[in-house]
C-alpha cells in the first residue's frame, strides 16, 4: 500500500513538473534525482517485507560516476533504461504494476534527450517487448494513457508518434487493430507543434466574420470553448484574473480568441458576458472545425498557443503550463 501511495504521489508531482516547460535541464535533473532518492529511501525503509514492491527502483540503471554532465546522464538513463527488465516475466506486470511504474519514470526522462535518441530508445523498447504479445499490447496501452489523454501530466503527442509508427509496422497487430492506431496517428498529425495552425473563418456575435490567420499579435491563444462546461468556466476565470496573461494582453502582445464549435447558439450567446471585451468571442458558423476535422479537439477546454505566423508553440495545454510559459524569462 505504501509503495502504491508513493507511485500516485510521483504522478501528482509530475503535474507540477510538467507545467514548467522551460526549466533548465540541470535543475530538472537535480529535482528528478532528489525525488527518486526520497521515494527510494522511504520505500526501502518501510517495505522490507514486500520486496517485489521495490522492484521498480531496482530496475533503474546505475549511472557511471564519470558521467557528470546532465545531458550525458540523461542519455545514459534513456538508452539503457530497459536493460534489466525481463519482458517475459508477465507476473510482475499483473501483480505489482512494475511495467507501469517503470514506464512513468521512462516517459518522464524522454524530455531530457534529443529527439533522435528518444525515438531510437522507444523503438528499442518496443522491439524487446514485441516478443511477448501481452507486454507489447500493454506498453501501447500505457503510451496512450500517459501520452495522449489530456488529463495525464505527461501528455505529449510528439512522444506518442514513434510508438504508433512502430505499432503500425508490427506483425503482432492485425489490420483491424491498426485501423484505430492509424486514425490516432492521423489526428495527432493535425496542427503538430511547430507546424502552421489550420486557418478558419470565425463569426462574432454581431455577425461579422474574421480569419484566424488575420489576427495580428505576437501571440494568439486559440481557445476552443463550450460555455456550458464547468472546466471552461474555471479556465475563463483563471485567464481573467491572471496578472501575467492580462499584462501581455494590455501590452498588445497577446490576443485571445475563444471559439465555440457546436451548434447551440443560444447557450453561446448567453455566456458572451463571461469573457473580457478584449477577447475575440466567436463561433464556427461553417462547422468546418468538426466536419472537416481541421482540429483534433479531445475535450473542452482545449488551448493552442500560436506565434505571430500562427505556428503552434504549445498544444493541448492547461492554464498552469500557459502561465508558466509567459512567466519564464
Amino acid at each position: 500500500m505504501r509503495a502504491n501511495f508513493l507511485f500516485q504521489f510521483k504522478i501528482l508531482l509530475l503535474y507540477f513538473v510538467s507545467s514548467i516547460k522551460k526549466m533548465k535541464q540541470q535543475i530538472f535533473i537535480i529535482l528528478y534525482c532528489t525525488v527518486m532518492l526520497i521515494v527510494a529511501g522511504t520505500t526501502a525503509s518501510r517495505c522490507h517485507a514486500q520486496e517485489p514492491e521495490t522492484a521498480w527502483i531496482e530496475m533503474m540503471p546505475a549511472i557511471p560516476p564519470e558521467l557528470t554532465e546532465p545531458s550525458q546522464r540523461a542519455e545514459y538513463l534513456v538508452t539503457r533504461f530497459w536493460d534489466k527488465f525481463n519482458f517475459r516475466d508477465t507476473t510482475l506486470l499483473l501483480t505489482h504494476q512494475l511495467l507501469e511504474r517503470c514506464f512513468v519514470e521512462y516517459v518522464d526522462l524522454l524530455s531530457l534527450v534529443p529527439e533522435d535518441t528518444r525515438d531510437q530508445s522507444i523503438q528499442s523498447l518496443l522491439k524487446k517487448s514485441e516478443e511477448v504479445s501481452s507486454m507489447f499490447a500493454h506498453i501501447l496501452q500505457l503510451s496512450e494513457k500517459y501520452l495522449y489523454e489530456p488529463a495525464s501530466p505527461l501528455c505529449d503527442e510528439e512522444k506518442l508518434i514513434p510508438f504508433l509508427q512502430y505499432a503500425l509496422r508490427s506483425p503482432q497487430l492485425d489490420d483491424y487493430q491498426k485501423i484505430s492506431l492509424q486514425y490516432r496517428l492521423d489526428c495527432i498529425s493535425i496542427n503538430r507543434t511547430g507546424s502552421i495552425a489550420n486557418d478558419f473563418t470565425y463569426t462574432l456575435i454581431d455577425g461579422e466574420t474574421g480569419r484566424l490567420h488575420a489576427i495580428r499579435a505576437d501571440y494568439t491563444l486559440l481557445y476552443f470553448n463550450d460555455p456550458e462546461c464547468d472546466d471552461c468556466q474555471m479556465l475563463i476565470k483563471q485567464l481573467t484574473v491572471s496578472p501575467t496573461i492580462n499584462q501581455h494582453i494590455l501590452a498588445g502582445l497577446l490576443k485571445i480568441i475563444t471559439v465555440y464549435v457546436n451548434d447551440d447558439l443560444d447557450a453561446w450567446k448567453k455566456h458572451a458576458r463571461d469573457v473580457l471585451s478584449t477577447w475575440i468571442y466567436a463561433y464556427d458558423a461553417e462547422q468546418k472545425i468538426h466536419d472537416e476535422t481541421i482540429y483534433n479537439i479531445k475535450q473542452f477546454p482545449t488551448l493552442y498557443l500560436l506565434d505571430p505566423d500562427k505556428k503552434v508553440i504549445l498544444k493541448d495545454i492547461n492554464f498552469e503550463t500557459l502561465e508558466a510559459y509567459f512567466k519564464t524569462p
